[in-house]
């Protein structure tokens, strides 16, 4: 075989084989979001009603986008407007389809539903939130002081817990 032929063989053979991961890596790059514009969103959603409202008509599908500040730190959108007290924000968000987790829910106000959780998973009382910020943390913020004191005579006692993020 001649070496051009052979040059021009490998050269289609590579090609060909590259093709298919640059074509994966641009449909990736094109279907996710970059880490920039879910912090942008997730940050939003402590206290900018009309930024996360622009950002939610720009992308939709950017509801549910987790940041992670910190090793494990995972916080949504409405994770921080709960653990800043934001209902405004959280009932839009929850309007648009935000999915919801048990700190969202106590802030809310869902308090049978998430004594029911705590009852049957007692382990659970002391699950850390965003940041470390505890049910007690977020049943405050929500103004559910009967729900505070019962979550109290489980034995919670703290609303943060401190370096458990590093």
């Amino acid at each position: 075989m001649k070496r051009k032929t052979f040059l021009t063989k490998i050269s289609l053979g590579v090609g060909i084989t590259l093709f298919p991961i640059s074509r994966l890596n641009a449909q990736t790059n094109n279907n996710t979001f970059s880490l920039e514009e879910i912090k942008e969103f997730v940050f939003a959603g402590h206290n900018d009603l009309d930024k996360v409202k622009y950002i939610l008509d720009e992308k939709p599908q950017i509801i549910n986008c987790t940041n992670q500040s910190k090793r494990g730190d995972f916080e949504t959108a409405i994770g921080g407007a709960s653990h800043v007290g934001n209902k405004e924000i959280a009932d839009y968000l929850v309007s648009k389809g935000a999915r919801l987790d048990m700190f969202n829910y106590t802030f809310l106000g869902y308090t049978e539903f998430i004594k029911k959780q705590i009852i049957e998973f007692p382990h659970l009382l002391n699950a850390p939130g965003p940041h470390g910020f505890t049910l007690l943390h977020h049943a405050i913020k929500g103004g559910h002081e009967v729900f505070a004191d019962w979550l109290k005579s489980k034995g919670l006692k703290e609303t943060y817990f401190k370096g458990y993020f590093g």
